[in-house]
């Protein structure tokens, strides 16, 4: 299929004809990112989670895993929890580094691997690497991190969850010659690592949001949707209130492949829960 059918498929919707069920959106798949609210999740779990349903959230992102818990309780304590409050978790963030990769072994770490064993256990759909730090994006180290997703990825397949990778604006830096978003899209098997595209940070990393969704359809199954100020600073804002047009956007993710719209807020106006509350709201007016 060349570029100018795809642009007129996703434009009209008519891609869904064109590619297999997985990969099409469901419609108004809104999840919230818990990371936006975690200092209200560290003071009252139960409440805060009841509070993200009564705002009118079904699916929450994780992002408290640690020693084999989430939030604090086991993977069977927490989804007996999400269950009662009427509330699914799909995808959740697992931190990931190079050191979680063993070179001799070629073989992600057991530390690693309970994870993604706990992250299927809850009912997850997808575990998600969330952030590369700055040791990891260089030389060997990137291509050791890089090695590494593909192996997190091929265990995650068989523990039937899906592996992604979440950007931010650094990936549209420069490395070896290559782009670092190039390096990871080139040098990982789509079919083992998929993408998480945070819109906030491809458009603060200058990138070209709507041609990377066209570059990688299929393999964008979750979106991180917040917007961006109209200051300086460009910092973080509900959808909506900022300078993003997620309406032209939202043109191209379904034939892109998403699945999750995930709201998140890295600052705020007023109180975290406020405003994911808000971005809900800016979010359930615009069509995807």
């Amino acid at each position: 299929m060349d570029r100018r059918t795809f642009n007129q498929l996703a434009i009209s919707g008519s891609m869904a004809a064109f590619l297999p069920e997985f990969v099409l959106a469901k419609k108004n798949a809104i999840s919230v990112q818990l990371y936006s609210v975690r200092g209200d999740m560290e003071k009252d779990l139960v409440g805060t989670l009841t509070a993200v349903r009564k705002m009118g959230y079904r699916l929450v992102e994780g992002a408290g895993y640690s020693q084999g818990k989430f939030y604090g309780k086991t993977p069977a304590e927490f989804k007996v929890l999400l269950a009662d409050l009427g509330l699914k978790m799909p995808s959740g963030h697992f931190g990931f580094g190079s050191a979680n990769y063993d070179v001799q072994k070629k073989s992600i770490n057991d530390e690693y691997k309970r994870a993604i064993d706990d992250a299927a256990s809850i009912g997850h759909e997808y575990v998600i690497a969330p952030y590369m730090i700055d040791p990891d994006r260089k030389g060997e180290k990137l291509k050791q991190y890089i090695h590494g997703l593909n192996k997190a990825g091929e265990y995650a397949k068989q523990a039937g969850v899906k592996f992604a990778y979440h950007n931010h604006a650094f990936e549209f830096e420069m490395e070896g010659g290559r782009l670092i978003y190039d390096a990871i899209l080139q040098d990982t098997d789509p079919s083992l690592v998929l993408l998480q595209m945070d819109l906030y940070w491809t458009e603060k990393g200058k990138a070209n949001t709507i041609e990377l969704l066209k570059k990688n359809a299929g393999r964008v199954h979750l979106v991180h949707v917040k917007d961006m100020a109209k200051t300086k600073e460009q910092e973080t804002v509900e959808v909506g209130q900022g300078s993003i047009n997620f309406q032209e956007i939202f043109k191209y993710t379904p034939a892109a492949g998403v699945k999750y719209y995930v709201v998140e807020l890295e600052h705020y106006k007023t109180t975290p829960m406020q405003g994911i509350a808000e971005a809900y709201n800016g979010l359930k007016k615009l069509k995807f």
